[in-house]
């Protein structure tokens, strides 16, 4: 059996209707493929140069559509949204990206909390950082003016 394949059409369908409903530019043009070693979700890549240029695709993403195909509908949708989530196109920049997930933590911690305090430390986090930030430029304004005062 091959590494790569063509997805089913109803596997097409499922990525072509939570494209279409995204906020993912029209002329971004992804391609789906089954590669039966993926291990999780998938896999979402930008295209490199020669592939662009001979296939037209920005994007390649890859599922394992065996193990796809075996998911309920609603965890269906929520893997192609992951997926899909991860491509990002700025329209100022005009400017393709790739991102990967901000949450990441361990499944056994989060069991224990949940997401909105998992979520709520990381906001504390960057607030405070920021604040610190701030701190260590003004003491550098500061040292700054105090150098031409003296």
């Amino acid at each position: 059996m091959a590494k790569f394949e063509e997805v089913y059409q109803e596997t097409l369908d499922e990525f072509k209707t939570r494209i279409d409903n995204s906020n993912i530019p029209a002329f971004i043009n992804i391609k789906i493929l089954s590669n039966n070693t993926i291990k999780d979700f998938g896999s979402v890549t930008k295209s490199q140069d020669i592939i662009k240029f001979m296939t037209d695709y920005d994007v390649i993403i890859q599922i394992n559509e065996p193990i796809f195909d075996k998911l309920e509908n609603e965890q269906k949708e929520y893997v192609v949204k992951d997926l899909l989530a991860r491509i990002v196109y700025e329209m100022e920049k005009d400017k393709l990206t790739i991102v990967q997930p901000d949450v990441t933590t361990f499944s056994g911690v989060l069991r224990q909390y949940n997401i909105d305090t998992y979520l709520g430390i990381k906001e504390s986090i960057v607030s405070l950082l920021e604040e610190k930030k701030i701190q260590e430029d003004l003491a550098k304004q500061a040292a700054k003016t105090n150098k031409v005062t003296v």
